[in-house]
């Protein structure tokens, strides 16, 4: 079940891209998650290359449709964000964002074949949800995407795995490391996890 879970989480981020002539439409969404779905799973699937290079590519994919800046002040909260210096904003974003790199790239290994179902995507409030299910032999993940418009480009985030968000995940882990610590303490946190 674990592994399962970190395969859901892997897939999180190497699923999405998009840009929507009409933001709301939820059909194009989950057609355009489908695809990119498929290109992902390709990359993955790929005989001959070299685990860093897959992740290079994947990364490619993923990194300009995740919006990092707003998933780290999410994950800080407003009275913690606040708390920051902009030096220590920009610090936590980056280190954050390696965490992130680091925790679910590395993951990617555990992808064999697993099938995934799409499920009909909902509008709430602004944004889009796409959900989708993750089989395998002897257990199912259900996985919610989040999206939200950038203009004319829709953005992840959020992510839920079996009802979970990793906004609420990662906000519990930081404020329990700043009520009892500090800042650097946090940036300590953060980048003993990205090693």
């Amino acid at each position: 079940m674990r592994h399962l879970i970190s395969l859901a989480m892997v897939l999180i981020f190497f699923a999405c891209s998009a840009s929507f002539a009409v933001a709301g439409d939820t059909e194009q969404a989950t057609d355009l998650l489908k695809k990119k779905m498929d290109s992902v799973l390709a990359v993955l699937e790929k005989d001959g290359m070299s685990d860093a290079d897959k992740k290079k590519q994947i990364m490619e994919i993923v990194a300009p449709v995740i919006d990092f800046e707003l998933m780290a002040k999410l994950t800080l909260g407003r009275a913690n964000w606040s708390r920051l210096s902009d030096s220590e904003r920009d610090r936590f974003i980056n280190l954050f964002v390696e965490r992130l790199k680091a925790s679910y790239l590395d993951k990617t290994t555990l992808y064999s074949g697993q099938e995934l179902v799409f499920k009909k995507a909902r509008q709430k409030g602004g944004k889009i949800h796409v959900p989708m299910e993750i089989y395998t032999s002897d257990d199912t993940v259900d996985v919610l995407y989040k999206f939200y418009t950038a203009e004319t480009d829709m953005k992840v985030y959020d992510v839920e795995v079996n009802g979970v968000s990793l906004i609420k995940s990662y906000r519990s882990q930081f404020d329990e490391i700043l009520r009892n610590g500090t800042v650097q303490n946090l940036f300590e946190e953060l980048e003993q996890a990205g090693q």
